[in-house]
């Protein structure tokens, strides 16, 4: 037989299912090799038999197989006839394909002997005791893990768990309470460090301990403790049988606590020959093995590193200023986050630790951070490292705001200290710049770009540039800053970038320096220079009185287009338009028209040259004539001076030509303003002179001269018809400046009446054009007074017309809202006072333009 244990399966269930017939099944004849013995199937297994291909089904019912009897002479048995015959008379299997049974269990019949469970018991804890106890005495256990884990597997399948559970933890209670507990207590009397170490030491031990037990009772664990209500897992067990039993005992406890939190002091005050940083980390990893971290470390080690921080604070706070300070706790702050991740604190640590340091270190000392003299230290050493560290601070306990007033207090004191410096007066601007410089890199550097501290910086420097009368170098309520910006556009845009200081990135000073290295780099100035007077352009954001600035920039902006000094024409423009867009049209209406006159005359100039060329009429001296507006153009001085007849006919014969071709226009000669270029044959050669007109009148006289003839200086006055003032400051830049045309008897660098000149026949130079500068007079005193009380007479006209503008506008106001209006009306082109618009009302009140009510206001009068 093939397979005899699933043939014998099969005919005892169609043996069951034979006997359940009414009627004795017929013989049949049986094939030997298709039959087995219905006895044969082993009586002491059960077997299933799973046959999805069995020809068996559910609903359909066996056929009865008659047993037939064979003559025997032994006892007889029965036989079963698997197979049937189809009408073909082939033989099939008895059970119908389509019918079969998908599943068939066969029970076991015998019993099997089973031993007394109690006994079974008994014998399996004597052999887990014995395993117990050699693991707390260190030794192997007499039996393998595998038939001690077996053993507890099948006390458990026995329900013998919660009996054997009862006896662990007993046989472990007694472990604790008799062995690891008494020695630990010995240690009670003996230092902390000592308790601490034999407790760890014995954590440590229990721990492998139970990692052992848990391995044997493992199933127990698993199939009992986790399922059952009340119950607890093996690890828990142990556990909290240490905490209450050895840990938590009040001597242990308190003296373990003590030791590990004076590791943590010794480690922070440096003691490392005290400090051992293995027993401190098994020391916190045990406190968070027995789950007391919270309950009983974190509250004690919070209030010892509170009494070392107030201790650390008042020691480095008296001793220290206030950068040392900063830079104390900070790095006691880094200190202290290094050893939480080092050790692994808890985050609720770290963060009442945190909170503790903002504390102590910055709310308890906030006055001390916040002092103004203390700030202004850190500001004036540049100190942005610590300035940092105490924005840093203040941001985490959210008083940065603090910082305001102290930042805006020395803001004002260093620029009003720069503003009153009389004698670095033209330096001014200068030294403007490089505290906007420094103060803007603290703000972006050590303040993180705080948009409250950019505002305070901005108002703080409109504060300090619009006090008034900062000094006393000049009359009235205007601001110097606006004089003193103008004359700083007019030095760069006269000279470049070489005229940019090196304090400030000039590129002249660095350029030179680098060409020299380098031999080869270039340099964008237009670039550079658009740079700089952008700088410039935020002090003049500063001013509220532009007027000023308005006057003295039109001064300088007249002078170098006549005198054509000016670096770039394009930095003209481009400066011209800042000025648009920040002021508007009206403001630089007259600075335009400027620039428009200078074109129309060059056009007009290239018309009459073409008119002379083609009327053949060609003079010996060429004439350039620049055509100005009265208006637009700041007021000269008419200096009387007397011109050659050679140049005055040229002069005429234009202005006949200008007064035919514009009808009802009449020409003003500002024969100061002009210049020539004088072309002078010496004996070491000829040169070609740029000079003024009074220099360039004064060289005629010497045409026609011998070489060894003089003219003194009363015939060269007489001559000229020169102020003595305009005299020797000419003379003087002709016979004693760095070029050296004339000679004077007797030498010397001052000019005096009784002074003889005459031609400098030894006078030589590299350069064939040479530029004579002529001795330009510092702006006096009273010049410069002049100019801001025309100014201030201006703004007077500007308030009484802004004045009527409201009030025609308005018809009736009170005094309050007519003068505030004015005020924001004149803002921009400069400051008033509430009594100054007083005094224009009144004035207006005088010429009729408007009259007081009987409400206290004012009326307008049509």
């Amino acid at each position: 037989m093939s397979n005899p244990r699933k043939l014998s399966a099969q005919s005892t269930l169609l043996n069951h299912f034979s006997s359940s017939q009414s009627k004795p099944p017929k013989a049949r004849k049986h094939l030997p090799d298709q039959s087995v013995l219905a006895d044969q199937a082993p009586p002491s297994k059960r077997v299933k038999l799973d046959a999805p291909h069995s020809p068996l089904s559910r609903s359909a019912k066996p056929e009865a197989m008659p047993a037939s009897k064979f003559p025997s002479s032994g006892p007889q048995r029965t036989f079963i006839d698997l197979t049937t015959s189809d009408d073909r008379g082939v033989k099939t299997p008895g059970l119908r394909l389509q019918t079969g049974a998908k599943r068939i269990a066969i029970k076991n019949l015998h019993r099997t002997p089973r031993l007394d469970p109690q006994e079974y018991f008994r014998e399996k804890w004597a052999e887990a005791s014995e395993a117990l106890n050699a693991i707390f005495e260190g030794r192997e256990p007499e039996h393998s893990r595998e038939e001690l884990y077996r053993g507890v597997e099948n006390i458990c399948k026995q329900n013998g768990g919660r009996e054997l559970s009862g006896r662990l933890v007993r046989r472990c209670y007694e472990q604790i309470t008799q062995h690891i507990k008494p020695h630990v207590l010995a240690y009670t009397n003996r230092e902390s460090f000592d308790l601490l170490k034999a407790i760890v030491e014995s954590w440590k031990k229990w721990s492998d301990q139970v990692f052992l037990i848990r391995k044997i009772f493992s199933y127990l664990d698993q199939s009992y403790l986790l399922n059952t209500k009340g119950e607890v897992s093996i690890q828990f067990m142990t556990v909290r049988q240490f905490r209450n039993g050895v840990f938590l005992e009040q001597s242990i406890r308190t003296k373990a606590l003590e030791g590990l939190c004076d590791l943590i002091d010794n480690e922070r005050k440096g003691r490392t020959s005290a400090v051992d940083p293995n027993l401190l980390n098994e020391s916190l990893k045990m406190v968070r093995g027995l789950d007391v971290y919270r309950s009983n470390l974190e509250s004690k080690l919070i209030a010892e590193s509170e009494l070392f921080y107030t201790a650390f604070s008042e020691d480095t706070s008296s001793s220290l200023d206030l950068a040392s300070y900063l830079k104390a706790i900070k790095d006691l702050s880094t200190t202290e986050q290094t050893r939480c991740d080092h050790y692994g604190l808890d985050q609720s640590t770290r963060f009442q630790l945190a909170k503790l340091r903002e504390n102590i270190f910055l709310n308890n000392k906030l006055p001390m951070l916040t002092e103004p003299a203390s700030i202004f230290k850190l500001l004036d050493r540049r100190d942005e490292e610590s300035l940092q560290l105490l924005y840093a601070f203040l941001k985490d306990i959210m008083m940065q705001d603090k910082l305001k007033k102290p930042w805006a207090d020395y803001i004002i004191e260093q620029g009003t200290a720069i503003v009153s410096d009389l004698e670095r007066e033209d330096q001014m601007v200068i030294h403007l710049l490089e505290l906007k410089q420094t103060l803007t890199n603290i703000l972006m550097q050590s303040f993180r770009k705080n948009d409250d501290l950019g505002v305070t910086l901005r108002n703080s420097f409109a504060t300090f540039i619009n006090a008034r009368k900062q000094g006393t170098s000049w009359t009235g309520n205007n601001s110097k800053v606006g004089e003193m910006i103008a004359k700083y556009m007019d030095m760069l845009l006269r000279g470049g970038v070489k005229a940019v200081p090196q304090s400030l990135g000039g590129a002249g000073s660095q350029a030179t320096a680098k060409v020299d290295e380098l031999e080869e780099m270039l340099i964008d100035e237009d670039a550079e220079l658009e740079s700089q007077l952008t700088l410039v352009l935020d002090l003049f954001r500063f001013i509220e009185g532009k007027d000023v600035f308005e006057a003295f920039y039109k001064k300088d902006l007249a002078r170098r287009l006549l005198m054509a000094r000016s670096a770039s024409a394009d930095a003209e423009r481009s400066m011209l338009a800042k000025l648009r867009s920040e002021c508007g049209a009206g403001f630089t209406h007259n600075l335009e028209q400027m620039f428009k006159d200078v074109d129309l005359a060059r056009e007009e100039m290239a018309s009459y040259k073409v008119l002379q060329r083609d009327r053949g009429s060609k003079d010996k001296i060429d004439l350039s004539v620049n055509i100005l507006s009265a208006s637009a153009w700041p007021s000269y001085p008419d200096i009387p001076v007397n011109i050659p007849s050679e140049i005055a006919s040229i002069i005429d014969k234009f202005d006949r030509h200008y007064k035919s071709q514009h009808t009802g226009r009449r020409l003003t000669w500002k024969h100061a303003l002009a210049h020539c270029i004088v072309r002078a044959s010496f004996p070491k050669g000829t040169k070609e002179l740029v000079v003024s007109s009074f220099q360039a009148i004064i060289l005629y006289l010497f045409n026609g001269l011998g070489d060894s003839e003089k003219l003194s200086y009363s015939e060269i006055s007489s001559v000229t018809g020169l102020a003595d003032a305009e005299l020797e400051r000419t003379l003087q830049s002709l016979a004693c400046a760095k070029f050296r045309v004339l000679t004077k008897t007797p030498k010397g660098r001052d000019v005096k009446v009784n002074d003889m000149f005459q031609v400098n026949l030894g006078f030589s130079d590299a350069k064939y054009r040479i530029k004579i500068n002529q001795i330009q007079l510092k702006e006096t005193k009273e010049e410069n007074k002049q100019t801001h009380e025309r100014v201030s007479q201006d703004r007077q006209y500007e308030a009484q017309a802004a004045i009527v503008r409201i009030m025609k506008s308005r018809k009736a106001m009170s005094h309050a809202l007519l003068v505030a209006e004015v005020i924001e009306q004149t803002r921009k082109r400069g400051q008033l006072t509430p009594q100054e618009i007083k005094k224009n009302i009144d004035k207006l009140i005088e010429k009729d333009y408007i009259e007081r009510n009987e409400k206290g206001g004012y009326t307008y009068l049509a």
